[in-house]
């Protein structure tokens, strides 16, 4: 039944699963206090990604350098001459004996100053300012002159005959090409073995400070983005256990399993999702962008190629994420079910091991781990398929701009390190993509984890529920219960059933009735803990909830039947919740209580840490431990919910002459099934199915109460 209801309720999640925008923000929100470390993560990554497309862009001087006779220095002449006068121009080897080789115009820009003067693919550049070069120092004089100074250009057609001459003014250099031919400058400018191998071993130098660069900032960037979102995440868990504390016990009447997975397993997704938002989100999107600049620098035309692969990658982000969000909504909570699966078993093992029930809690566990590999499975196919699948385009992409660019470099319209290099940034930007595509899926888990855990957040809790600013430290006339109806959330049956029960003050009440009868769901009022649905409970005539909860709960000190210990140590345990628990107290308290005769004979006394639950004490030592803190909290009000069931009948005693002691002129609520615990009692309440059935003490209700008679014989034990 709870893993049908279960299972349901991840099929009601996974259908409303879609990504939240509005928990994205607030998910993303958390950082601001820690912006200092973001926007150095963010700037740094910049500086990786520049550093990074730049060492990529140093494959070009290396390819020049190695593949082609014209060398680095030569290329970067015959490029910025044919800017300068809007022409493609290059060295040919010529039959002509007296110019084995010459600058040839491969082609001529339209509206440019190469066609003003009647330059046309073809024609060859002999001479300028009527002297004849070589087409290195043409190129060197066309690249080096002044924007100002006017060029007096002669050449010659295809046909060797005609004689082409004019006069251009060239235009001035880009910044960047600027920068270039200056960078250039400071290499060696020979085409000896020596020279060349000198430029690139200067080349590769810088390449590889580049590369320390990129990864040193790259470093700084993952660290900075890494210790805000870790401490970030620390305020989250911080915020949440602070939700979790002020929650209304009717939330925690529902499964705490669930609670404790958002601690763990969506903190944690959070965690990953912010990290790769503020990491790789920025960090590969912007290397992309760089690497995408430097090709655009090499050829514009490169643009046309990334447009193409670009919607097709959004869509298959937007389908998978899809998939991802709801897959993911089902996993955390079949995380919930599992951590509550585990607690309920491990709190219980001494029954599940006296009843060997190991195989049946196993299959238990089994059911919810393969429901969870279900899930599971289904985001690993997912995240299988993403990667592949943008490779395979990528590749795709990177072929056919590849057979474009190549049909090019045989044209002799681009030479081929300049194909190399633009090849190799193709290869480049598609891994930002899929980089990309992994922070994606989890930045949409993450939205998942983030609307479980805002949802714990953004709830009602008990400092938000309707309670007034009237502060009370005392009870000086009475207490009571005015019409009580209360039912539990989600049952249709009500626990309480029109009471009505006035408690004096300093009176001792006992409740007794049989298993269910609404004895502790009654006094679970006083506290606040539920409130009814109809009727109310005053303290001296002022309705509780318009008193301050803080200072109702202070006037109560609660002795559960459920012993709970801390794992801190015994003196602690006694003093929880007390301010002025000094030692002196805390001892006198355990005398009180019974407890110093066992805490003295512990190795380190009331320094014992009482270990997980206070499995280290036996249940009657816990009891009184929990007596102590009573005792020490020194509250008018007193309620003893069966706090004596685990106790032999000789510390019983003791313990019952101190709790006699102490309650005097305390307000105070016994349930108890001892005939000796409830028979000094003012008065009995009998109770039976959420009903007030008789009131009175000992002597009158067992001669005219039937049920009390009834309880007497066979569950008030002596």
């Amino acid at each position: 039944m709870a893993l049908n209801k279960a299972a349901a309720y991840g099929r009601a999640e996974a259908d409303k699963a879609r990504f939240n925008w509005q928990a994205f923000v607030r998910m993303a929100r958390t950082l601001l206090p820690h912006r200092k470390l973001l926007i150095v993560g963010v700037v740094m990554s910049i500086f990786y990604a520049a550093f990074h497309s730049v060492s990529i862009l140093g494959a070009l001087p290396i390819l020049k350098l190695l593949l082609e006779e014209e060398g680095l220095h030569g290329w970067v002449d015959r490029t910025t001459a044919g800017m300068r006068i809007g022409a493609l121009v290059v060295v040919e080897q010529q039959d002509d004996p007296d110019n084995p080789i010459a600058l040839v115009v491969a082609r001529v820009d339209s509206g440019s100053l190469a066609a003003e003067v009647g330059l046309s693919g073809g024609d060859r550049i002999v001479s300028i300012n009527g002297e004849r070069a070589t087409p290195r120092v043409l190129m060197q004089s066309i690249a080096n002159a002044d924007t100002a100074a006017d060029l007096s250009l002669k050449a010659r057609d295809a046909g060797d005959e005609a004689v082409i001459q004019g006069t251009i003014r060239p235009a001035p250099l880009p910044w960047e090409w600027r920068l270039g031919r200056q960078m250039v400058g400071l290499l060696p400018d020979g085409q000896s073995p020596a020279d060349r191998m000198s430029a690139l071993t200067l080349v590769l130098s810088a390449v590889v400070a580049l590369v320390i660069l990129a990864n040193a900032s790259r470093f700084v960037s993952e660290y900075a983005l890494g210790r805000g979102v870790m401490r970030a995440m620390m305020d989250l868990r911080r915020s949440l256990y602070e939700k979790v504390l002020r929650l209304p016990m009717s939330r925690f009447s529902r499964d705490t399993g669930d609670l404790v997975s958002r601690f763990i397993q969506d903190v944690q997704d959070v965690q990953r999702g912010m990290m790769s938002l503020f990491g790789k989100s920025i960090r590969e999107p912007l290397k992309g962008i760089f690497l995408l600049a430097t090709a655009l620098f090499l050829d514009w035309r490169i643009t046309i190629t990334m447009l193409i692969v670009t919607p097709l990658a959004v869509l298959f982000f937007w389908w998978v994420g899809s998939k991802i969000k709801k897959a993911n909504r089902k996993l955390l909570r079949g995380y919930g079910d599992m951590v509550g699966q585990l607690s309920e078993t491990m709190s219980a093992i001494s029954v599940v091991k006296a009843y060997t029930t190991e195989n049946t809690e196993r299959k238990r566990l089994w059911q919810l781990d393969r429901r969870m590999f279900r899930q599971q499975l289904k985001l690993v196919r997912l995240d299988a398929a993403m990667s592949p699948t943008l490779e395979v385009l990528g590749v795709v992409v990177i072929s056919a701009a590849a057979l474009w660019l190549g049909s090019r470099v045989i044209e002799l319209e681009m030479d081929p390190a300049k194909f190399g290099t633009l090849v190799v940034l193709l290869g480049m930007m598609t891994d930002p993509i899929r980089k990309l595509a992994d922070a994606y899926t989890k930045v949409l888990r993450s939205s998942a984890g983030a609307d479980r855990l805002f949802e714990i957040l953004d709830a009602e809790d008990e400092t938000q529920v309707v309670q007034g600013r009237v502060n009370v430290d005392n009870v000086a006339t009475d207490i009571r219960f005015a019409g009580i109806t209360f039912t539990y959330p989600g049952m249709d049956t009500p626990a309480l059933q029109d009471i009505n029960l006035t408690v004096a003050r300093g009176e001792t009440i006992a409740l007794v009735g049989r298993n269910g009868s609404g004895k502790s769901t009654l006094v679970n009022l006083l506290p606040r803990f539920y409130d009814p649905q109809y009727g109310c409970v005053t303290v001296d005539g002022q309705d509780i909830r318009e008193v301050n909860l803080k200072s109702l709960r202070k006037l109560i000190g609660l002795v559960t039947q459920e012993t709970i210990l801390f794992p801190i140590s015994l003196a602690d345990n006694i003093s929880y919740g007390s301010r002025n628990g000094s030692r002196e107290r805390v001892i006198d308290a355990a005398k009180r209580a019974y407890a110093d005769e066992f805490i003295r004979d512990k190795p380190q006394g009331y320094d014992t840490v009482a270990g997980d639950m206070g499995r280290t004490l036996s249940g009657g030592q816990r009891q009184r431990i929990a007596i102590a803190r009573a005792i020490l909290r020194d509250a008018p009000i007193l309620i003893f919910d069966e706090a004596t069931s685990q106790i032999d009948s000789e510390s019983e005693k003791k313990i019952q002459a101190a709790v006699h002691e102490f309650a005097k002129d305390r307000t105070t609520f016994i349930i108890a099934h001892r005939m000796s615990t409830i028979r000094d009692a003012d008065r009995i309440v009998v109770m039976d199915a959420g009903r007030i059935i008789d009131i009175g003490p000992h002597d009158e209700l067992i001669g005219r109460c039937k049920l009390y008679r009834g309880l007497c014989e066979t569950q008030l034990v002596e």
